[in-house]
């Protein structure tokens, strides 16, 4: 994941306060789980400070998925009836992270179109570096067998 808001684009941060109830906002300290893979997902985050790294273990196998920076979210996949995480979640270094029920989420992205256009537009962004990544490493490994 690579940075997304500049500081011409919408600012999330801002908008992320239009959510009234269901937000929270914690600090956590280097290598502090954040979430684990496993446990019940209903919320999606936001990185207000730092990076977050997300893993997933598969047949004693950690495999990195990415790192979300600042002004990324994480953990969206709770919107799409994922009901447990896929990965974990875990800070690096000192972070600063808003936590919003999936609920809070739903409902602001239908009473709020700037906050659904950008949270739409985050999402496309995500998708399409997670194709981009995916081709290259399935290419990798075709020019490696």
């Amino acid at each position: 994941m690579q940075p997304l808001f500049l500081p011409d684009q919408i600012d999330a941060h801002r908008l992320l306060v239009l959510i009234e109830q269901g937000r929270a906002t914690a600090n956590y300290k280097d290598k502090q789980k954040i979430f684990k893979q496993g446990e019940d997902a209903r919320f999606v985050f936001f990185v207000q400070d730092g990076r977050v790294e997300l893993t997933s273990i598969q047949d004693d196998l950690e495999t990195s998925l990415g790192t979300a920076h600042q002004g990324q979210f994480f953990g969206e996949a709770c919107l799409h009836d994922v009901p447990i995480r896929i990965a974990t979640a875990t800070a690096i270094g000192d972070c600063r992270i808003t936590s919003v029920t999936k609920e809070a989420m739903l409902s602001t992205i239908l009473r709020e179109p700037k906050f659904a256009r950008m949270f739409i537009d985050y999402l496309s962004d995500h998708n399409s570096w997670t194709q981009k990544h995916l081709l290259e490493h399935l290419l990798d490994a075709a020019e490696a067998a």
